[in-house]
């Protein structure tokens, strides 16, 4: 299992920080390493970030360090994304979060695959609802550009959603494509949330669109992508989890992120900008683990890139070697 990249020596991660978390289930190395998070740890130093204005850029009018950032999903409370911003990412996304508490699907709704080094999650979106998130957003200093990913379906449950949080954040992503949401996510419903929300907020929304692999699942994908531009967003974000039946999952289903994923991202971030003609910047989301997973990415026309499954595997070095990786070219 490849740990580094390029020629970076081993970290402590992987020598043995991840034999550890993988010795706990899945959910409760997540709630330590969120523990972890809360301590007064020097983060930048952690992460060996890298600060140069050479990787600076702009997606969607908000400027970023750089390019790298992590995406929904890993702080659900938005309660550490100071620290994980820290730890050298260019921007973090917090949530997903939706206007009510929600406790998520019962247990076993997590599970790895070392092998393919995937996650597989049937999570069913648990939060502490929008006014709780607003708190810890205000109590917590940004160190990085931080974003908040919603998910209602009702359009009034969404823009009261969005009213509550959109001040204390930097970007919104809308979770148009979550397989644990919930709710169907057609084009015509997602064109009119992002145009309700578009008025209410000064902030961008991007949109974040499901996979494809066929031609069918291809075109609507498209079709929610001008769905989304027509109503005013300022992007997307390609893509979400890949719907999978799971046994292991207590839905019987979950999202499939991480190794799987690797090839198809630049694939889709290529597809969508020639489908919409480069008017929207891309976010790309799906098997990055390394500075060349990024760079396919980027070359295919995306603007940043997210990870979430990669710093599960490789520890929290990895938006520093992703970024100290892209700097080499």
């Amino acid at each position: 299992m490849p740990a580094t990249d390029g020629s970076r020596p081993r970290g402590w991660y992987d020598v043995f920080g991840r034999r550890a978390f993988f010795a706990l289930d899945p959910e409760r190395s997540h709630r330590v390493a969120l523990a972890m998070l809360a301590l007064p740890l020097p983060w930048r130093r952690i992460g060996h970030g890298v600060a140069d204005p050479a990787l600076a850029t702009t997606v969607g009018g908000v400027p970023l360090a750089n390019p790298v950032g992590l995406a929904s999903g890993f702080d659900k409370a938005c309660e550490r994304l100071a620290p994980l911003g820290a730890l050298g990412f260019g921007y973090a996304v917090g949530g997903t979060i939706t206007l009510r508490p929600r406790p998520g699907n019962a247990r076993p709704r997590i599970a790895r695959d070392p092998a393919l080094r995937s996650i597989v999650n049937a999570m069913g979106l648990p939060n502490p609802g929008a006014h709780a998130v607003a708190g810890a957003l205000a109590r917590r200093a940004r160190t990085t550009s931080r974003w908040v990913s919603l998910a209602d379906e009702q359009e009034s449950d969404a823009c009261a959603a969005l009213d509550i949080v959109a001040p204390l954040a930097d970007a919104i992503e809308l979770n148009a494509s979550s397989p644990n949401a919930g709710w169907t996510h057609r084009a015509d419903h997602v064109g009119t949330l992002v145009a309700a929300m578009r008025p209410r907020t000064h902030v961008p929304i991007f949109v974040k669109v499901p996979p494809f692999g066929t031609d069918e699942e291809r075109a609507g994908v498209v079709a929610i992508a001008q769905a989304a531009r027509q109503g005013g967003a300022a992007g997307l974000t390609a893509t979400n989890t890949v719907p999978v039946t799971d046994g292991r999952m207590s839905t019987g289903h979950g999202g499939l992120s991480g190794g799987p994923l690797t090839a198809r991202t630049p694939e889709i971030v290529s597809a969508l900008r020639e489908a919409t003609g480069g008017s929207l910047p891309i976010n790309a989301c799906g098997g990055i683990f390394t500075a060349a997973d990024a760079r396919a990415c980027l070359d295919a026309g995306a603007t940043t890139v997210q990870v979430y499954t990669g710093l599960i595997y490789d520890g929290p070095a990895i938006a520093g070697r992703i970024v100290a990786g892209l700097l080499t070219r």
